[in-house]
């Protein structure tokens, strides 16, 4: 296979190449940058005992140059100076050499497959495979070289597989800055992502980063900038609405208090009890009494409603 790869990679990139000075220098790549590099990829699947499929390409450098038809069996050309000099004889022959070298691998592979033991292999990795773990979500500032300018960064981790969609948003908006870095392993197997959008410091209104995965099942994650995520919203009007409630009970309180004292003092008889010479000692501690049993059921409803959330 190494003598096919070169000589497509002598025909591609010497086309008309002179015998008489062969010696001669190309010529020279300009300073920092790498001479251009012809690579073949080749990948071959397979399903069971029986069923295979091959597909093949060549690349000059990032530019795709050739690819194979596995149907047909020939190379396909994809631009016109693609086939370089060598005749129409001498590509029949290349193209026969690549056949007979697909064919024979792909027969050999399915045959010592039990030996690969490439079945329980393929079971294996098959509950890996479809193996669905939720993303993790979360949102931070970046640092960004432009003045006046923020880098919203939004952090996805721990989703299995890999495959994931993320956006940062305005309304139903994508938006176009949006830049979405490599997918990297974590240790357990699952995978992150960092997804960042470089905005002007007074544009932040209204944005929010967009998590579609297959393990969320249509439930999509939505993280709004600011650092507020809906369960935070959800928590500080929670802590509010507490704060307030606490603040009216106590007015309510004192409210009664001192309607309960203005009561002792009209009606006595109901203070004195059984210490005649103490009624207002008698009513205090009756409305004291009253106002920590009122206070003490008050907070146990509530305790037992923020459990509840």
């Amino acid at each position: 296979m190494l003598l096919l790869l070169l000589l497509l990679f002598e025909g591609v990139l010497c086309p008309g190449e002179s015998t008489a000075d062969p010696q001669a220098p190309g010529p020279p790549h300009p300073a920092g940058e790498e001479p251009l590099n012809f690579r073949v990829i080749q990948i071959f699947s397979f399903a069971n005992h029986s069923w295979a499929h091959t597909q093949g390409s060549g690349w000059l450098g990032e530019l795709q140059t050739h690819g194979w038809d596995s149907v047909l069996g020939t190379i396909r050309f994809l631009w016109p100076w693609s086939q370089g000099n060598f005749s129409k004889e001498e590509l029949k022959n290349l193209q026969a050499l690549f056949q007979l070298y697909f064919h024979g691998f792909t027969r050999e592979v399915q045959a010592f497959a039990g030996q690969f033991q490439f079945e329980c292999l393929l079971e294996a990795g098959k509950a890996e495979l479809e193996r669905q773990v939720k993303p993790e979500a979360w949102v931070s500032k970046g640092t960004t070289p432009s003045p006046g300018h923020l880098l919203l960064v939004c952090h996805i981790s721990g989703f299995h597989p890999k495959p994931v969609w993320v956006m940062w948003m305005r309304g139903e908006q994508e938006q176009p800055g949006t830049r979405q870095g490599d997918v990297l392993p974590n240790a357990d197997g699952t995978w992150y992502l960092r997804v960042t959008l470089d905005v002007a410091t007074g544009e932040t209104t209204g944005l929010y980063c967009r998590v579609k995965h297959s393990s969320l099942g249509g439930h999509d994650i939505i993280i709004h900038w600011d650092g507020y995520s809906i369960l935070l919203i959800l928590i500080c009007l929670t802590v509010t609405v507490t704060l307030i409630m606490l603040i009216v009970l106590e007015f309510w309180f004192k409210k009664q208090s001192s309607s309960c004292y203005i009561l002792f003092r009209l009606v006595p008889d109901l203070a004195m009890g059984a210490d005649t010479q103490d009624p207002r000692g008698s009513a205090h501690q009756l409305c004291s009494a009253q106002e920590s049993w009122a206070k003490n059921r008050y907070l146990k409803k509530w305790k037992t409603s923020l459990s509840q959330l």
